[in-house]
């Protein structure tokens, strides 16, 4: 089930509530626009391309003409944009600097922001920090290499979970309660998913401090992610991620390159840790 869908029904079994119950319900008021707003932002935001306003109005469960008015106002906001070629709407990142202005999210990006970019500096690789939301990671900070040759991610790049060094970093480190919350929904996309393979990836993680591991997204790239941690080493906040890919110009080995990231995000989970 989809967001969109489970907001529906959470809805819609609020009105029932509220007919049951003599007009009383968990829901206590109704907003049909900004569900609208809603529905198109969450719809989207869930997916890997753009969709025309025929398809958003079909995905959806809504007329042309609700659709077309939302995504105006969406749009003329910054928090959707058009294909140029097609007129198709896609996401933006605006909901994601939104979100990252929390007072949690700003803390990690302002904190990490310094020690990725001496990193950078330092080892001439780029680096990119992600958080999990839900089932997915969302790239919310990066640093770039000061060479013109590497592989770099932009800030709002989502993927599966399981996709990324990442992602897999930040499930090992979850408490349990996280954990079983993302398996759980893991299970019900991906039918095959070994759980015990996932907890023997987990004591390796650990134990190491770090992944290393080839990319699933793009082939002769290595992905080297170590876990930004808080209050005392305890809970689980983001990952610290370099592509790495040999390259002439720079001998760093796979080895050093992964001692290096993990000191960098030692030095981000202590400082974390004073805020």
């Amino acid at each position: 089930m989809t967001k969109v869908e489970k907001g529906r029904k959470k809805a819609a079994q609020a009105f029932q509530e509220e007919a049951e119950n003599g007009g009383k319900s968990s829901l206590r008021y109704s907003a049909p626009a900004l569900e609208k707003g809603l529905d198109i932002l969450e719809f989207l935001s869930e997916k890997a391309r753009s969709y025309s306003l025929a398809q958003l109005a079909e995905e959806i469960g809504r007329t042309k003409g609700e659709i077309f008015r939302m995504l105006a106002v969406l749009e003329a906001r910054g928090y959707v944009e058009r294909e140029p070629d097609t007129d198709d709407y896609q996401v933006t990142d605006r909901l994601l600097r939104v979100g990252l202005r929390r007072p949690k999210y700003r803390a990690l990006t302002e904190t990490a922001r310094a020690v990725m970019e001496r990193f950078a500096a330092e080892t001439r690789y780029p680096c990119h920090l992600a958080i999990a939301s839900d089932e997915q990671i969302v790239v919310v900070s990066r640093a770039e290499s000061p060479d013109l040759v590497g592989v770099t991610v932009r800030v709002g790049y989502r993927q599966p979970l399981l996709e990324t060094g990442s992602g897999r970093c930040i499930l090992a480190y979850m408490d349990e309660g996280q954990r079983e919350h993302v398996i759980s929904i893991l299970k019900r996309q991906h039918a095959g998913i070994d759980v015990d393979a996932l907890d023997a990836e987990r004591e390796l993680i650990r134990k190491k401090g770090s992944i290393v591991e080839e990319s699933r997204i793009m082939e002769g790239v290595w992905d080297i992610s170590c876990p930004i941690l808080s209050t005392g080493n305890e809970e689980v906040v983001a990952a610290i991620t370099t592509p790495y890919v040999r390259l002439v110009i720079n001998q760093m080995s796979k080895d050093e390159v992964a001692a290096r990231l993990r000191e960098a995000a030692q030095e981000i989970s202590e400082k974390l840790s004073t805020i």
